[in-house]
């Protein structure tokens, strides 16, 4: 490594676990007041004195300053108040001294959650009364709406009213590897009211090492009928859904049947991922990892040979067409008891198919139960019922263990009342626990489904936080990853966007995704007992070893998060003399 690549090495570790070492210097006397923050928080709208505002570890008081690698993309936000006059924000920007840097920005939205996602101990299934997030009330951030919105719906000019604040969701993409040098870039942000401006410098390390494209854990989050709030059947329209999933390091998985599959081959080989077909961002060239045939229940109707003749043919293509991807058949969706001895017996069936389709998995969510033995190749399990010590044993059987949605303490949660760090929780504690995948159940849930009091209605997803109602329970933000950028249910509420808005959980998601590629990255330098024992001092129990009556065991506050993953940066930053 040259002088100059220790240097910029030396100044990334720095940047980011010593960030506190930057004193915070006299509030800027400038006519726009703001101020920035990592993206593990969710600032409210009218959290005028929110801790963060005086330093953080994106903040120092006066500069923004961020650290990454090759193939990263960091986050941050500026959040601008309007204590007691009104503020009219005009415009923002964001500037390197390199152009290569691709920025993003997007204008926060917030949903007013009046009363929070019930706990188990009143009738709710997302966290534990013990491991309940506190603060979970009022105007929360979520949809990330991009600034060439319609005017009053995210886009200019955004009125701050009195005595709250707006926060801008900010992406900085680091370019791959080759002919990209680490070092230090500098930036501003620029924010321009009616009242005058305000520049923020912004402070930027890259360090000397590419973020892998493989993702270590799976995901799979289901997409559904989107096409129909979008008021449009369009390919581009699904397309640009996947293309959003895959830049967040995420697959999407949905209801392709057996022939729609040429046409939807080049997203399980990456072709699809690729700049030739429109796509920029990390993982070009990667396919999708896994497919589910006949996504939340398999169709068994027929007789025999014609069942394992139509599975023998998915088998088939898969191998010839996409034999990196894992096919499986998603047998039936949380059966009762009374449906075990059904079953088994469709198992059985399937499973005798002498053809290559005898040899396709079947996934069922359920935990392993001696009714059901040898019947299940996939256990898919809420968090709660992942009983680690379990997992090898099954391992060793030639069955894989996936765990979805989530459940405090035992993952983190999903829903848009809880911490901001949450979804990034999903990827840390499936890879230091050897649970290969993270499974989200719905991210376009956008018309309440068949239970509970809302069967069936469209939902307002921009007024109304509640997103599944299920019996007695109201859940806010259940399924909703996305967000409509067209709207012809709700017309008023229309951002005038052809195609997907993320949102901060999305957002979050991927930072986890992220962070465990410098998990990945330490295990290559020869430090992998190191950095998970960092990971563990983080998420010190998830899964079997948290206890129902215990609060989540990780930080809150996005600091932490970002000290651990300088700390594991440092152990392959340092490896070479």
């Amino acid at each position: 490594m040259t002088h100059e690549g220790r240097t910029a090495r030396t100044r990334w570790i720095a940047c980011l676990i010593g960030w506190s070492v930057f004193l915070p210097h006299p509030a800027s006397a400038a006519a726009v007041q703001a101020w920035a923050v990592n993206d593990g928080e969710k600032v409210q709208r009218d959290a005028l004195e929110h801790p963060c505002r005086l330093r953080n570890s994106a903040w120092d008081g006066t500069t923004i300053r961020l650290a990454g690698l090759r193939n990263e993309v960091l986050a941050f936000q500026v959040i601008v108040p309007a204590r007691i006059r009104p503020v009219e924000i005009r415009s923002v920007v964001a500037r390197f001294d390199d152009a290569r840097l691709r920025t993003e920005i997007f204008s926060e939205h917030y949903l007013h959650v009046i009363k929070p996602t019930p706990d188990d101990q009143h009738a709710g299934w997302f966290w534990y009364a013990a491991a309940a997030p506190h603060g979970s009330t009022g105007w929360i951030p979520d949809a990330l709406v991009p600034l060439n919105a319609r005017r009053g719906r995210g886009g200019f000019p955004i009125p701050v009213g009195p005595g709250t604040q707006q926060g801008f969701w900010i992406d900085v993409a680091i370019p791959a590897a080759p002919h990209y040098d680490a070092g230090q870039r500098a930036g501003e942000f620029i924010i321009a009211t009616a009242d005058g401006a305000r520049t923020i410098p912004i402070a930027l390390v890259v360090g000397d090492a590419d973020l892998p494209d493989g993702d270590a854990v799976k995901s799979m989050i289901y997409i559904s009928d989107l096409e129909r709030r979008h008021g449009r059947k369009d390919p581009a329209l699904r397309d640009a859904y996947r293309k959003m999933a895959h830049a967040h390091r995420l697959d999407t998985v949905e209801d392709v049947g057996f022939a729609d599959l040429p046409a939807f081959r080049p997203y399980l080989t990456g072709e699809a991922f690729t700049r030739e077909h429109g796509y920029t961002g990390p993982g070009q060239h990667q396919g999708l990892k896994v497919f589910g045939i006949e996504f939340y229940g398999a169709a068994l109707d027929g007789p025999r040979e014609a069942l394992w003749k139509k599975y023998d043919a998915y088998a088939r293509w898969f191998k010839e067409e996409a034999p990196g991807v894992i096919p499986f058949i998603y047998l039936t969706d949380e059966p009762r008891a009374d449906r075990y001895a059904w079953l088994k017996d469709q198992a059985a069936l399937l499973h005798a198919n002498p053809g290559p389709g005898g040899k396709l998995p079947l996934l069922v969510t359920m935990r392993p139960r001696p009714e059901v033995e040898g019947a299940v190749d996939i256990w898919a399990t809420v968090a709660d019922n992942v009983s680690l010590d379990q997992v090898g044993p099954q391992a060793a059987k030639g069955r894989r263990w996936w765990f979805y949605n989530g459940m405090r303490p035992m993952s983190g949660a999903l829903t848009t009342d809880t911490w901001g760090t949450d979804p990034r929780v999903q990827p840390w504690i499936a890879f230091t626990r050897g649970i290969e995948l993270w499974f989200y159940w719905e991210s376009t849930h956008w018309q309440h489904n068949h239970q509970g009091p809302r069967a069936h209605l469209d939902q307002n997803v921009w007024v109304d936080p509640i997103t599944f109602a299920g019996g007695d329970a109201e859940v806010m933000g259940d399924g909703t990853l996305f967000y409509p950028g067209e709207d012809v249910k709700f017309p008023d509420q229309d951002r005038g966007i052809r195609g997907p808005i993320a949102s901060i959980r999305m957002k979050n998601l991927r930072r986890g995704q992220q962070d465990i590629g410098y998990l990945q990255l330490a295990a290559g330098a020869g430090h992998g007992a190191e950095a998970r024992a960092i990971a563990r001092t983080l998420i010190p129990r998830a899964f079997s070893e948290a206890k129902p009556d215990e609060p989540a065991s990780w930080p809150e506050r996005g600091d932490a998060w970002d000290e651990a993953r300088a700390k594991i940066a440092a152990l392959f930053l340092t490896s070479n003399p």
